[in-house]
């Protein structure tokens, strides 16, 4: 797991390792300075003209620290100063001092509007005006700057951090639009909401060397995961195994007008490993299941079964794609999760219609998982003004009714009730399409039939679902892939997580 360190911690662990390596602090920003080099230099061609923007503390010494070390490798750099009453800190000063022993017109300093430089088009900005130790919105000065830079029509590249934004809350002020941002060691909360993701533009992360014991000691509610995590999850099977160990899926999708949805769940649900999958749907469409999916087993809503999806008969539910909100489905849903005994993943519909319900969210079985996109957890949460609410809403939620609780979008959330969170790192813009969300439901049930507890259900089956449209998306394009694709690419997908490394 990468953990997401807070701006504090960041600072705390950049001062453990000055003293425990031990490294001098500038010694500390050369590394930095190198590591963003390194990226930067591999991204963009020597031809460019470069245009580099320092502030006052560390990060525009790390700019500064970067312009010596881009010109020692012939690009054309031109560097901006900003002046003002702050004073500059000690490690910007040497290498302020470094850059012009090389070359005394290399800094330019800016004390008004007037300074700023005309840029050429087809120019790279570097900023490395602010960093993650930024706590007030900018103003004056520096928030005129990041909105001129913004209006260029070059590239933008951010050094650890776009200007203007928080590492870890809500950002009300000016922030510098970067195409791209190359940052130190950990990833900082922000990049991973879609309100940011105009800010952090593309995302490289590199090691500075921070010291590894800080870094393995230090606790934090918030992880990426890695697809060596979701390695250890998967089980391995034996020669001897049969149907009976992987389960019985029991699923309730799909209406007169959405059968696609049940179809999509529960091949997802087949190919995710299930043993045995049955699927719960209307007297008039039962006959396209049973023809669209040959290996799975129905019932149908009339059924004195519709009340018993207990241990007995089941190993795990997902219920909710494509059901509808009417009448019918209203009771359906409620008598199905009235005496349900079994681990069960709630999406779509489901959800539309807890959320109309006068206990809502307080009806959901302990350790349940809900599967919502941003509208449906709007729905069940109420209205949220910006990421961070939304996200300390989403905590306080699983944690309130002990649910897992899989938010979907880029950087996928999966919140837990122990006040956890894990963001998906897999899953690319082509799965923003219909029926990519009934897949993951029938991927994280066929998962929890076969045993899997809740987490490692939720962390291998969203890793899983983005896995597969990746590798899918290696066939098709953002425009054309399809959720059927996704399904497709399961077994590739399986095949990447067990491969020998």
């Amino acid at each position: 797991m990468i953990k997401i360190l807070s701006a504090t911690q960041i600072k705390e662990a950049d001062q453990y390792t000055i003293e425990h390596e031990p490294v001098l602090s500038v010694d500390l920003m050369e590394r930095a300075a190198e590591a963003f080099t390194s990226v930067f230099v591999s991204s963009y061609s020597v031809e460019s003209s470069v245009y580099l923007f320092c502030g006052f503390g560390n990060n525009g010494g790390d700019g500064l620290a970067i312009a010596r070390l881009l010109q020692q490798k012939n690009y054309r750099t031109t560097v901006y100063l900003l002046a003002g009453d702050q004073q500059y800190s000690p490690d910007l000063q040497v290498n302020l001092s470094r850059l012009q022993q090389i070359d005394a017109s290399a800094v330019h300093t800016i004390t008004d509007e007037a300074d700023f430089p005309a840029i050429e088009h087809d120019a790279v900005i570097i900023d490395a005006l602010f960093g993650s130790g930024l706590n007030r919105p900018l103003s004056g000065l520096p928030a005129k700057l990041v909105g001129y830079l913004n209006k260029q029509l070059c590239i933008r590249v951010a050094v650890d951090i776009p200007s203007g934004l928080f590492a870890d809350r809500w950002s009300s002020g000016d922030v510098l639009m970067a195409h791209h941002t190359i940052t130190f060691q950990q990833p900082k909360l922000s990049f991973l909401f879609p309100e940011n993701a105009m800010t952090a533009g593309r995302l490289d992360i590199v090691s500075i060397g921070l010291h590894e014991g800080f870094l393995q000691a230090v606790t934090t509610d918030h992880f990426i995961t890695e697809q060596k995590d979701i390695r250890m999850i998967l089980m391995n099977r034996g020669k001897f195994d049969h149907k009976g160990k992987f389960g019985h899926a029991f699923i309730h999708a799909g209406s007169l007008e959405k059968m696609g949805a049940a179809i999509l769940c529960g091949k997802a649900c087949m190919r995710a490993g299930a043993g045995l999958t049955t699927l719960l749907a209307g007297e008039t469409t039962v006959a396209t299941l049973n023809i669209a999916i040959p290996e799975a087993m129905t019932m149908t809503l009339g059924t004195r079964h519709k009340k018993s999806i207990n241990r007995d008969a089941f190993s795990a539910a997902g219920l909710g794609p494509g059901i509808g909100t009417g009448k019918s489905a209203t009771t359906a849903l409620l008598a199905l999760m009235k005496n349900m005994t079994v681990p069960a993943v709630f999406d779509a519909d489901a959800l539309n219609i807890i959320s109309r319900q006068k206990k809502g969210m307080r009806m959901l079985p302990v350790n349940s998982i809900i599967t919502p996109h941003l509208k449906e957890f709007e729905r069940l949460a109420g209205p949220t003004y910006n990421w961070q609410d939304r996200h300390e809403l989403q905590l306080k939620l699983s944690k309130q009714h002990s649910i897992y609780i899989v938010l979907k979008g880029a950087y996928t959330c999966i919140t837990t009730p122990e006040g956890i969170s894990y963001f998906n790192p897999t899953g690319n813009p082509g799965m923003a399409k219909g029926g990519s969300g009934d897949v993951l439901t029938g991927i994280i049930t066929g998962l929890l039939a076969q045993h899997y507890d809740q987490l490692n259900a939720c962390l291998l089956g969203v890793y899983l679902h983005g896995l597969a449209g990746d590798l899918a998306m290696e066939k098709e394009s953002e425009q054309s892939l399809l959720a059927g694709d996704i399904i497709a690419s399961i077994g590739a997908a399986f095949n990447t997580l067990s491969a020998e490394q």
